[in-house]
């Protein structure tokens, strides 16, 4: 696999209104277009994005109860009808991207990745090598994907983070808090397995998130040895000073 300078986690919380339904929050996309063109234009670019879902996939995975699997024709509409849907938000991203002058590339990971009970079996990265060698910025985001045991199922983008981000220097997890929040709103600032579970008390799950909202994508992160962060992505100077491996606002993730 090609060396990955930094994999970017674009919450679906930051790109769509995730209480709505297929309701893109354009001016987020834009902002965070601007605060990526210009760190990736000045980086070596070896950068990936990913991206989640937001109200383009959980609520349609909710209707069709996708959630546990495709069993029959109506189901396979509601996965086809998802993935198009995720398809469609990748887009916008993508064409913000490139509008601020970045040769973004949406792959989409139905055609890249089977799994096996959730959990990806198979990933064709050769594809995402590729794009960065030539000069790309691969986009990848949450999708419903083939499932040798389940006929399909949901690949979210923190399983793809958590893919991926074993040959990455550093994760960013950029979201619409501060970073993880305990019971009085307080960020708190490191994370490691040995306070996981006290602090997993303060997770709330999303109604709407059948990803695992935040517990979910804090388990990903501690199965890897890449030192990872969850910022405040809609504040830029946060982002940026994360990108660029200085001292700010937001919650470190690690295994140490």
């Amino acid at each position: 696999m090609f060396i990955i300078m930094f994999i970017l986690k674009l919450g679906g919380s930051i790109l769509t209104n995730k209480e709505g339904w297929k309701d893109a929050d354009l001016e987020n996309i834009e902002v965070l277009a601007k605060t990526v063109a210009s760190e990736w234009k000045k980086s070596d670019r070896q950068w990936i994005i990913i991206h989640g879902a937001g109200s383009f996939g959980h609520p349609l995975v909710i209707k069709y109860k996708i959630n546990d699997g495709v069993k029959n024709t109506e189901q396979k509409l509601g996965a086809s009808l998802t993935h198009q849907s995720c398809c469609e938000l990748s887009l916008l991203l993508t064409a913000a991207l490139n509008k601020n002058g970045v040769p973004a590339v949406s792959l989409p990971p139905a055609t890249l990745i089977v799994s096996k009970n959730k959990r990806i079996h198979s990933f064709n990265t050769k594809i995402i090598d590729d794009y960065l060698s030539s000069g790309y910025l691969p986009v990848l985001f949450g999708d419903v994907v083939p499932d040798v045991e389940l006929g399909a199922s949901v690949c979210s983008g923190d399983q793809l983070v958590s893919y991926l981000g074993k040959k990455a220097d550093k994760i960013i997890h950029a979201t619409n808090v501060d970073g993880v929040l305990d019971d009085k709103g307080n960020v708190i600032p490191k994370i490691n397995p040995s306070n996981f579970h006290e602090i997993s008390k303060h997770f709330k799950s999303g109604k709407n998130d059948v990803t695992g909202a935040m517990k979910g994508k804090i388990e990903e992160l501690l199965l890897l040895d890449t030192p990872s962060f969850i910022v405040n992505g809609l504040k830029s100077e946060r982002l940026i000073a994360v990108l660029n491996g200085k001292k700010t606002v937001c919650t470190s993730v690690s295994r140490v």
